[in-house]
């Protein structure tokens, strides 16, 4: 009986998952997008309108909370992020999230936000699994310990894109709607 289980397991352990289809989305290296994104924990939350500008490895992130509970703006490439705040301190780092979770005690998951806002799962880690909605979107993803739910895409310039994402681990809940894309 153990032998069967362990059988089980291993044969468990070596299927894959189905190809990702490429798509539009996932060639898209420049992009520009407004939105609202909520993070919650178990004790306090969080809500900001974003503002996101991709070209190339360059982008800039700028989050601005309402009635005046903070706002920053990263600007970052291949080489790092920087990172001003509302009260002019400057931050630097080689990582994004790093920064972000240093700096602001937050888990904003940048540099795999920076695919998953697409609907494409990042190259690194693999993911661990995903699921296709009836239109062949991506609908769910579990990668590098967040759980990502896409709720709903648009059509924009004949490219489908998501517009409200939900990202979960095990500290924090993300909410982002995406109110505009311009590619």
């Amino acid at each position: 009986m153990k032998r069967l289980l362990l059988l089980i397991l291993l044969l468990s352990g070596c299927a894959q998952l189905p190809k990702m289809p490429q798509t539009p989305a996932s060639k898209l290296d420049s992009w520009r997008l407004n939105g609202r994104i909520a993070i919650s924990t178990r004790t306090d939350s969080w809500t900001a309108n974003v503002y996101w500008q991709q070209q190339g490895p360059s982008y800039i992130l700028r989050l601005n909370a309402p009635l005046g509970q903070g706002a920053f703006l990263l600007e970052g490439n291949e080489n790092g992020v920087i990172m001003r705040t509302a009260n002019n301190e400057t931050f630097t780092d080689r990582d994004p999230d790093a920064l972000i979770a240093q700096v602001l005690k937050l888990e904003i998951p940048i540099t795999g936000l920076h695919f998953w806002i697409r609907g494409i799962p990042a190259p690194k880690p693999a993911p661990q699994w995903y699921t296709f909605n009836k239109a062949k979107h991506l609908h769910r993803l579990r990668q590098d310990g967040w759980e990502i739910l896409y709720r709903r895409y648009i059509n924009v310039q004949g490219v489908d894109l998501p517009n409200k994402i939900h990202l979960e681990n095990e500290r924090f809940k993300v909410k982002l709607v995406i109110s505009r894309w311009d590619i």
